[in-house]
């Protein structure tokens, strides 16, 4: 008797999902696809995106990726960095400010 009622509730929201799919699927067909920006709606296959131009231009770019990341670390080799930082944040000068008082130069 407990299963009964069950079934019956679960024909019921079958029959509404049924039908509310259906709605919306009458609706999306009688309104169409308006391309007023002219997009390509018949692109190329996905393979044809990548082909030998595109796989050239991107093997010539990597030793240029490579030059530049190699003089930006022969550049900053000398420089000071992290230390260098430190030793201005420890500087006499910026302790004796107090905070919210004007800067004197």
């Amino acid at each position: 008797m407990i299963a009964r009622p069950s079934r019956n509730v679960a024909r019921v929201v079958f029959k509404r999902l049924q039908h509310s799919a259906a709605e919306s699927a009458s609706t999306a067909k009688a309104s169409g696809f308006n391309n007023k920006f002219n997009f390509n709606i018949n692109p190329p296959n996905v393979h044809e995106y990548w082909n030998y131009r595109n796989a050239s231009v991107l093997l010539a770019v990597i030793p240029v990726y490579l030059g530049v990341g190699y003089v930006a670390k022969y550049l900053g080799a000398n420089l000071d960095g992290f230390e260098g930082l430190i030793e201005f944040a420890d500087n006499d000068q910026l302790k004796t400010l107090k905070f919210g008082e004007p800067q004197t130069k």
